[in-house]
């Protein structure tokens, strides 16, 4: 299965999601502080259930992505860098989405770390500068196919402003 660029879901929140969104947006103009970054992530992982959630930002050459928060079932683990040719990562760097609903490791056989995980689902959105640069990756997996694509997009997309500010606080 190819991976589907969706840009536009025919979804309307329900009253809960509306309410997460909302959420969201708090969370977003929050006073800046050490662990935004993990706050963020874990409230994607709480309100998405997905597995994983990697919140990375690019290096300048846009070849590696350095993890600058990476929960796996709510636990905040060590982060890494890894290069992007090859990974799923790749086509939501180029492409600033892509959904992967099943069988990403199979599309991706040279990524060794989905094989690792065993990885069945993959959602990335690009993080975009005010310059529209490209810095960073925020990342949703799961071993099983993950719920609410829609949802989880519009979410990360609310976050994504305050995501962008902590990646280039970090950058300085």
């Amino acid at each position: 299965m190819e991976y589907s660029r969706v840009h536009y879901w025919h979804y309307l929140p329900e009253q809960e999601e509306e309410e997460i969104l909302e959420s969201a947006l708090s969370l977003s103009k929050k006073a800046r502080h050490d662990s935004l970054l993990n706050e963020i992530a874990l409230f994607i992982y709480q309100h998405t259930g997905a597995q994983y959630v990697l919140i990375g930002r690019l290096s300048d050459t846009l070849t590696h992505m350095h993890s600058l928060v990476f929960i796996e079932n709510g636990l905040v683990l060590e982060n890494f860098t890894y290069p992007v040719y090859g990974t799923p990562c790749y086509e939501a760097v180029s492409q600033k989405f892509c959904y992967y609903p099943c069988g990403v490791t199979e599309i991706f056989p040279e990524d060794e770390e989905l094989k690792t995980l065993q990885i069945e689902s993959y959602l990335g959105t690009l993080i975009l500068s005010e310059d529209q640069e490209q810095i960073g990756l925020t990342v949703l997996m799961d071993q099983k196919q993950i719920a609410n694509p829609a949802f989880a997009e519009h979410l990360v997309t609310v976050l994504s402003p305050a995501i962008e500010e902590e990646i280039k606080t970090l950058r300085l």
